[in-house]
């Protein structure tokens, strides 16, 4: 009897510590911190380097960096000297490129449906959901993830040698142009031919050809002023220069470095609006400095210019997908 008390007294012993003991919280496990894995990111363009195109290219770099707490490091990787602009698309899908610089514009023989771009105001997708459908279609045809617009308030423009002063005016002339502007040129019954800027000017001085599409800071960055005697106001659609990060690249990062990318990127599309409101002008200014003139479209013939842009570069994007179309449609107001 006297051994059973004992065991039942060492017992309560026991239960009476391990009852102590409890009311002390079990330590917590540290949360994990885990570092992002540094990665460097070469960036292609579509236009040599040092051209206004990359204005806000150092403040890109630095964002993405800060924001990515120093894990991303994006530097210059070449122009159109290693990858011609009309071969971006291809290196793109093949994934030899990995951040890229380009118009989409440069990138539609491959996915005619992404003609509509052009025709999608840039802050106004961004509010309305038309990036992210941008975006499924880029990743779906370019193996990309677009990243968004570069040239906001940036738009088209054709300078003539021919002064324009009617539609029939445009007839049998020959403009350099890109899928772009192709609609209107062939709504307009002008004529196109493909070069790269490079060869623009002395093609340009030589009569090969009669006019030159671009924007207004292609036309500074060339001199196109000098040996192109007019410039057509106002402008039509928005330019399409556009971020990508091909999915091979961006399936390597985390979450923090993508968000670092997006957010640096939509500053970079913000900036854009407001530095190219201010600069066009100035380009203006410029280009009638090195000798053009000014032609100021009006009236029915202003309207005739603009359904011809218009209608005629909707109309590509529905010969290539009708409902792709309808759907890119309904993100614009233009």
């Amino acid at each position: 009897m006297k051994k059973t008390l004992a065991i039942l007294l060492v017992l309560v012993m026991v239960f009476a510590l391990v009852g102590c003991g409890g009311t002390e919280p079990a330590p917590e496990p540290e949360e994990e911190v885990t570092e992002s894995t540094p990665i460097t990111i070469k960036f292609q363009g579509a236009f040599p380097e040092g051209t206004s195109h990359y204005y806000y290219f150092d403040q890109f770099v630095q964002s993405v960096s800060e924001r990515s707490n120093g894990s991303v490091t994006i530097e210059w990787g070449a122009g159109p000297e290693a990858i011609p602009s009309d071969q971006l698309a291809e290196a793109m899908i093949n994934g030899v490129v990995e951040m890229v610089y380009s118009p989409v514009t440069y990138l539609v023989t491959v996915a005619p449906v992404l003609n509509g771009v052009k025709m999608l105001d840039p802050l106004e997708a961004r509010a309305n959901g038309g990036v992210e459908y941008i975006n499924e279609l880029t990743q779906e045809y370019l193996n990309s993830v677009y990243l968004g617009r570069t040239a906001a308030e940036s738009p088209y423009v054709l300078m003539s040698s021919k002064k324009i002063e009617t539609i029939d005016d445009f007839k049998g002339q020959i403009f350099r142009g890109t899928a772009a502007y192709k609609p209107l040129l062939v709504g307009v019954g002008a004529e196109m031919v493909t070069m790269g800027w490079g060869d623009i000017y002395q093609a340009a001085e030589k009569n090969v050809i009669n006019g030159v599409g671009g924007t207004m800071k292609d036309f500074v960055d060339n001199s196109i002023g000098k040996v192109v005697d007019y410039v057509i106001q106002p402008g039509f659609y928005c330019s399409d220069s556009s971020l990508f990060i091909t999915n091979g690249v961006w399936d390597k990062l985390d979450d923090v470095q993508k968000q670092a990318i997006i957010d640096s990127a939509i500053d970079w599309e913000a900036d854009s609006a407001v530095h190219y409101a201010g600069e066009n002008q100035k380009y203006l200014d410029a280009v009638v400095a090195d000798g053009a003139e000014v032609i100021e479209l009006t009236g029915d013939v202003l309207d005739a210019y603009l359904k011809a842009a218009y209608d005629g570069a909707w109309k590509v994007v529905e010969e290539a997908d009708a409902d792709i179309a309808a759907k890119m449609r309904g993100f614009s107001s233009l």
